[in-house]
């Protein structure tokens, strides 16, 4: 209890340390995904940002994976100018002065003002950790995590409130992340060797690796809108299959957090459930289809964002002992985005002649 109760001290003095400037992320800032070696991505994956390898070239699950919202640049002139930046912003975010005491081992279950805070070592979160923006939209958090960050599996967070923005928070790491299971994550992710993003976890900010890997499995990320932009909102993953589990997530992003996620119009298919205070869908589909539904979020000062998403086209049970072909796979998200485009499409010439 002492350990605790010294650390929320130390929280709340941190108010009045001088007020932090963000991390300059340079071109980095555009993407969502950044590896030196490689991106690897299993199942449903939803990108809403720029993805980029550099020096290296390799990307795989890209599809199913799914980049919108940006562009997939591989050891081109564009991914080495980021990865040159992050280098930069990663010596900056290390470099900057830290008051202490250290973090404790594990700061799940705290609550975080404004401030810079460094442990030598590694950094874990168990449950949630709460970062208080203290009613400043401008209040920058920067982490400075001498060797590995995990988040425990199944239920960790990281969830902002009191003005706080995804956009203004950084977390250094010397070696390597970790997000475990169902990890809903807030802030930019600067890891010298790599970042492990597991299955279920969402993220509205960056998950930037220096040197080695990004490795992803069935996540949705959504690169943070800047201090001061309004809410908005990125759809979940648009296919699955009768009788298999189906996980994927909305991520909002901007406003003022934290959100409230709903479904505005239309329908998710029968057998999954919208968490709203998450945006996590999950479930098993029941039944074949193509269902189109609006995502809306409501952030913390009651502004919206909603987002036309879908069609979510659930696919026929697979055959017992007989693996879906991946060709019916990439036709289904094809088939998905095709009808957006074409849904905006006819939008757009809607208003042009209105």
């Amino acid at each position: 209890m002492r350990k605790f109760t010294a650390f929320v001290l130390y929280a709340t003095s941190s108010v009045c340390l001088k007020a932090q400037l963000p991390v300059p992320l340079g071109s980095a800032a555009s993407f969502g995904v950044l590896a030196g070696s490689t991106v690897t991505s299993t199942g449903a994956t939803v990108l809403n940002g720029n993805l980029g390898v550099s020096p290296g070239s390799a990307l795989t699950g890209f599809p199913p994976g799914m980049v919108t919202g940006g562009t997939i640049y591989l050891a081109d002139a564009v991914a080495a100018q980021a990865e040159s930046d992050l280098t930069t912003a990663y010596t900056n975010a290390a470099g900057r002065a830290c008051p202490g005491p250290p973090l404790p081992g594990d700061i799940g279950g705290t609550t975080i003002l404004p401030g810079v805070y460094c442990n030598a070592t590694s950094v874990g979160i168990t449950g949630t950790v709460t970062l208080n923006g203290n009613g400043n939209p401008n209040a920058v958090f920067i982490f400075q995590i001498g060797s590995t960050l995990t988040t425990a599996a199944g239920n960790s967070a990281v969830v902002l409130i009191g003005g706080a923005v995804a956009s203004n928070v950084f977390w250094q790491v010397g070696t390597s992340a970790t997000l475990g299971t169902n990890t809903t994550f807030s802030g930019t992710i600067m890891a010298q060797a790599s970042v492990t993003v597991t299955t279920g976890a969402a993220l509205n900010g960056r998950a930037l690796a220096r040197t080695r890997a990004v490795t992803l499995a069935d996540n949705a990320i959504a690169e943070p809108s800047p201090a001061g932009a309004g809410p908005s909102v990125t759809c979940a993953f648009p296919g699955g299959q009768v009788g298999v589990a189906y996980s994927s997530s909305l991520v909002a992003t901007g406003g003022t957090p934290p959100y409230t996620y709903s479904i505005a119009a239309g329908s998710l298919p029968p057998g999954l459930t919208l968490n709203s205070s998450t945006g996590a869908i999950r479930g098993t589909p029941t039944v074949t289809g193509s269902f189109s539904y609006t995502a809306k979020v409501v952030d913390a000062a009651s502004a919206t964002a909603t987002s036309s998403c879908g069609p979510l086209i659930v696919g026929p049970e697979p055959v017992s002992g007989v693996p879906v072909p991946p060709s019916l796979i990439l036709f289904l998200v094809a088939l998905a985005l095709t009808t957006v485009y074409l849904n905006r499409e006819r939008l757009w010439r809607r208003l042009r002649r209105n």
